[in-house]
């Protein structure tokens, strides 16, 4: 379903309410064109019905959802009145008014009180025709034929619905994901944040335990950060801090983890590595960037980071691997800064 194409003019946060009606339009004009003969050899007036449903498909393919819902709710109920007392209740098309309940609530016009007005009238509609048509017995079409046009509305009605609920999922877990995202990302680097870090952490530190998995840490910091914010101002910090991250996640390996660790500070993961083999990494990627030049607003300018290292001990806690890493960029600090050191 997701691979139908995008009309030009519906906007992306629109698409999923796109998607929907578009793909319920499909099969309301399916079901339309498949009726029609017999609609027409029974002399129902329902082709204002299919105009109408074909207008809202346009509409809705044109950006107007809200105004395709309404319109499509509005030719159900239509539908329904006309054809309900014609064909009888066993032919099954009220059915179709219960799946029009759910389609409404994807319109951001249908809120609080009018939902429930709308579910009441499509409720009153339902029973109204089931109190004046449901004994009713028509003579014109064989019963056998009533009772495989029955089935064809149950099965088109619960395809409706499935199709509707279907894209309610794809939202919740959508929204779901979003949610986890801006919770475990820094929104200027589009990294790990600190809380997010500490988890994979304590999971990192379990799997230590279980296997004796060695991994190492390393904290970077940023040297002189607090001049080039004095110096050409906060937004180049910022894009200094952005442009770093990214380069030191792409000469990362898989498996890797990254995160900011706080103001000009990461934090580096490195599961089955001893402090050897990130003592080596930690060095490609400090002389990589400080041979990097940064350029910003006709500025052109460099920049160099300071590395403490510490592999992960089984007699010790990732608190003490993390402030013995913290100790060894502290040293690298005073050293003159531009190192690895641990």
């Amino acid at each position: 379903m997701q691979a139908i194409k995008k009309a030009n003019s519906v906007r992306q946060k629109d698409y999923r309410t796109y998607l929907v009606i578009n793909t319920i339009g499909y099969l309301g004009i399916g079901v339309h064109l498949a009726l029609i003969p017999l609609f027409f050899s029974l002399d129902l007036k329902v082709l204002s019905c299919f105009l109408i449903w074909l207008v809202a498909w346009w509409i809705n393919r044109n950006g107007k959802h809200d105004l395709a819902i309404a319109l499509m709710i509005c030719e159900v109920v239509l539908h329904t009145i006309l054809v309900v007392p014609t064909m009888g209740w066993h032919a099954g098309f009220q059915y179709y008014l219960i799946g029009a309940i759910p389609f409404s609530l994807f319109s951001t016009k249908f809120k609080g009180r009018l939902i429930v007005l709308v579910s009441i009238g499509l409720c009153l509609t339902f029973t109204s025709l089931d109190a004046f048509t449901h004994d009713t017995i028509q003579s014109f079409i064989p019963a056998a034929h009533i009772k495989i046009i029955n089935y064809m509305n149950i099965v088109i009605s619960f395809a409706a619905i499935g199709i509707i609920s279907y894209y309610f999922r794809v939202a919740s877990l959508t929204l779901e994901h979003e949610l986890e995202l801006l919770a475990h990302t820094d929104s200027l680097t589009g990294l790990y944040n600190r809380h997010r870090m500490q988890d994979l952490l304590e999971h990192q530190t379990a799997m230590f335990l279980r296997n004796r998995s060695k991994f190492t840490l390393i904290i970077v910091d940023i040297d002189h950060f607090k001049k080039i914010n004095d110096t050409y101002g906060h937004f180049c910090g910022d894009f200094v801090l952005s442009e770093v991250a990214s380069f030191m996640k792409k000469n990362l390996r898989k498996g890797d983890v990254l995160a900011r660790w706080g103001g000009e500070e990461f934090l580096i993961l490195l599961p089955d590595t001893d402090i050897n083999g990130a003592r080596i990494m930690a060095e490609n990627i400090r002389k990589a960037i400080a041979n990097k030049q940064f350029h910003l607003a006709g500025e052109s300018f460099s920049v160099t980071m300071t590395f403490g290292l510490a592999q992960h001990e089984i007699d010790r806690s990732v608190e003490d691997s993390l402030k013995q890493a913290d100790n060894a960029l502290y040293k690298g600090k005073k050293a003159g800064r531009n190192r690895v050191m641990g």
